[in-house]
């Protein structure tokens, strides 16, 4: 028996982790656009490896990811409680998130 793969949402999350990748590597080269607050951004960042899990890319795979924006929020001066706010999964109301 062969498991069938949801090719729309195995795409989604290769494509949520790719602007992931690109804008933590803007943010560490280039720092946060003069009309961007670099808290929105994190939480953007963070919101992307949330809906990357939805659509079915694992923990294991992400792990990298969270600690790399782990270690930016630090580097920047965030607390403990604020990376660990960026790192916890948020309920969604719906279910699951827009696509």
């Amino acid at each position: 028996m062969h498991e069938v793969i949801n090719i729309k949402h195995t795409l989604k999350a290769r494509e949520l982790v790719a602007c992931f990748d690109l804008n933590l590597k803007r943010l560490r080269t280039r720092g946060v656009d003069p009309d961007e607050l670099e808290h929105n951004t994190l939480e953007m960042l963070s919101e992307y490896l949330e809906e990357a899990i939805e659509n079915g890319m694992s923990v294991e795979e992400l792990q990298p990811r969270a600690t790399q924006l782990a270690r930016f929020a630090f580097e920047r001066g965030y607390s403990q409680h604020e990376v660990e706010a960026l790192l916890t999964m948020r309920p969604n109301p719906n279910g699951k998130r827009p696509t």
